[in-house]
């Protein structure tokens, strides 16, 4: 079990995508509104462009919000341009009407308060994949999650988290099967793509050789880490993982989720709290991503416990 919190934590604490309080009032501010296909096909994708943009521009008052509440750590919806990425109804999102303009604004933003800004690509996002078709997804996908941070202008720190995936029956064929995809992945986003442990495949020990071979950033997921252990104390791996993000000239990022109250199977473990109580062992100054179900209050929650 961690200790207790130390009030010596320096670093920014973050939670993913929505903010409870903004998404309840009236108007609504969220970065996810999205569409059926069947939509775009009838309506036309200007609707898909429409609401993108609308996602984009309230992310700036998600992050005011953040910053009077001193959250500085927030990552971006990956569904904020619905449908951009799709092999037949995607599109650029230069070309969308005002999307430019306003990504540009949201990273003047966030550069100006010192927020840090994440993106983590869904589930189907697989370089490992046997199916060449599901590669060429996800390398499509990684491009437009990366043109949304170009777009911000946002620097090395803004990251694309992603999994490794299934093991597909043969877990080493499986990661050698990455290490040649990988080769495939353009420079401008390798450059963007960190590699994160999960709860069900891949350990800490298992990515580790992966993330050093290729200086892949490792983003230590704790709770993760407690369903599915490696072979040594997870403190143990720290300095290989923090050596990577050094190398690379990227700020530390980890995540953190403590599971539901009385699940014992790992399944059951697998489902985030609505809050957290306690902080995992971390260094002092990593940006920590807390991963819980009550969002931002579940952030404003730590927060308190830290003093």
């Amino acid at each position: 079990m961690p200790p207790q919190p130390s009030q010596q934590f320096r670093g920014r604490l973050g939670y993913a995508c929505l903010n409870t309080v903004l998404r309840a009032q009236q108007p609504p501010i969220f970065q996810s509104r999205t569409c059926r296909m069947a939509t775009i096909v009838q309506n036309g994708v200007s609707h898909a462009h429409a609401l993108g943009v609308q996602n984009a521009k309230d992310i700036i008052p998600m992050l005011h919000w953040n910053e009077a509440h001193n959250i500085r750590f927030l990552r971006l919806s990956s569904e904020m341009f619905p449908f951009a990425s799709h092999e037949v109804h995607g599109y650029n999102i230069a070309d969308v009407p005002g999307a430019k303009e306003v990504l540009k604004e949201v990273g003047e933003v966030a550069r100006r308060l010192g927020h840090r800004l994440t993106m983590h690509p869904g589930q189907f996002t697989q370089l490992a994949s046997p199916r060449p078709e599901v590669v060429r997804n996800a390398i499509r996908d990684l491009e437009y999650h990366c043109q949304i941070l170009d777009l911000l202008g946002a620097d090395q720190d803004s990251v694309l988290i992603i999994h490794m995936g299934g093991v597909y029956g043969d877990k080493p064929a499986t990661i050698a099967r990455f290490h040649e995809n990988w080769a495939t992945v353009p420079p401008h986003i390798q450059k963007r793509v960190v590699l994160e442990n999960d709860e069900i495949c891949y350990s800490v020990e298992d990515l580790l050789p992966t993330c050093e071979k290729f200086q892949i950033p490792l983003v230590l997921d704790w709770h993760h880490d407690s369903i599915l252990p490696s072979s040594l104390p997870t403190l143990d791996y720290i300095p290989r993982i923090n050596a990577i993000w050094h190398a690379r000239g990227i700020k530390v990022k980890q995540h953190y989720s403590e599971g539901r109250p009385g699940a014992v199977t790992p399944m059951q473990r697998r489902a985030h709290s609505d809050r957290v109580v306690q902080m995992p062992p971390c260094e002092p100054d990593v940006d920590l991503m807390i991963e819980a179900k009550d969002k931002e209050m579940a952030v404003l929650g730590l927060m308190r416990v830290l003093g």
